[in-house]
């Protein structure tokens, strides 16, 4: 399971905390958003040389990010540990991330999840996940399936999705809880209607296979679509067994061979396969394997969704 970061930069500025007067850090912001990026970058410059946590934050995640200045770990990582120094829970948490990581300075686990949970403390969600992560593999903490479950649950109930897809996975496999599709079901479900690529497909899955929820192959294949939408190289796959079966949505091998090319340009394995399968061979035939509803092989794929 990964560790979460949001690393779009409004999400993770503005969660700073917004003053109700104008100063470096919402100047930086207004010019930011106005895609005044230099002069984004000076105030908050300005604003991190008076100490001022948010700015350096903000000013450590455009060196981390380096969208629109040079990148620079370094720089990153020492004016971000300003910000957590004074205790604001969005840099300890990131800090966290970057002794995870090794980013900017010497990789530790443990130094990781002393940040976390400093940032958990303060209620920051984001953290609970990330420390609810090293619970789960032991790393830099001893591991405790209990308390990363209950971390988990507190933040899926407040909707985080990263959190309610860890969930769904869990349910879904009886990780560390007792199996049940139908809590599974009901996870990705809240993730999914936030959007949540990774949720939207694997509910997908559940759907077609009639697990936790009445089998839905139409649901199924919208909840692929939202999800290849966004780029998600396994819905893309999926979606595109669906045109290529005619499983929820009208056949096409056209659109199935549409979707494959997609996923298999992110490098996924089956829909490379797929497609393969698909290209007639130098006599203009098709694949002996490719659309014979008779064929073992073909069958046996074509049940498989990922």
């Amino acid at each position: 399971m990964k560790k979460l970061f949001r690393l779009f930069f409004f999400s993770a500025i503005l969660s700073a905390g917004l003053p109700a007067m104008a100063d470096n850090f919402t100047n930086g912001v207004d010019h930011y958003r106005n895609s005044q990026y230099q002069r984004a970058f000076s105030e908050f410059q300005q604003g991190a040389q008076k100490d001022d946590p948010r700015c350096q934050y903000a000013l450590g995640l455009m060196y981390a990010i380096g969208r629109h200045i040079q990148r620079n770990d370094h720089d990153a990582y020492s004016w971000i540990r300003k910000a957590a120094d004074q205790d604001l829970a969005a840099a300890q948490n990131y800090l966290g991330f970057l002794y995870a990581e090794g980013i900017g300075t010497e990789q530790s686990y443990e130094k990781a999840a002393q940040m976390y949970k400093k940032a958990a403390d303060q209620r920051y969600a984001d953290a609970k996940y990330n420390l609810a992560t090293l619970y789960l593999s032991g790393k830099g903490v001893k591991q405790n399936t209990k308390e990363a479950i209950r971390l988990l649950r507190l933040v899926a109930s407040g909707g985080l999705p990263e959190a309610q897809y860890a969930l769904g996975i869990m349910y879904a496999s009886g990780n560390g809880v007792k199996q049940s599709d139908e809590n599974a079901v009901h996870w990705y479900y809240e993730a999914a209607k936030q959007g949540f690529p990774m949720a939207q497909n694997k509910l997908g899955v559940l759907l077609i296979q009639g697990r936790g929820a009445e089998k839905d192959e139409i649901k199924a294949a919208n909840w692929f679509r939202y999800a290849a939408k966004q780029g998600y190289a396994p819905a893309q796959y999926n979606l595109g067994r669906l045109y290529e079966t005619g499983t929820g949505v009208t056949m096409s091998k056209a659109t199935a061979a549409g979707y494959y090319r997609m996923a298999a340009n992110q490098g996924n394995e089956e829909a490379k396969h797929r497609l393969a399968l698909m290209q007639p061979d130098q006599k203009g035939k098709a694949h002996p394997a490719s659309g014979k509803k008779g064929s073992a092989k073909s069958q046996e794929r074509s049940s498989v969704f990922r």
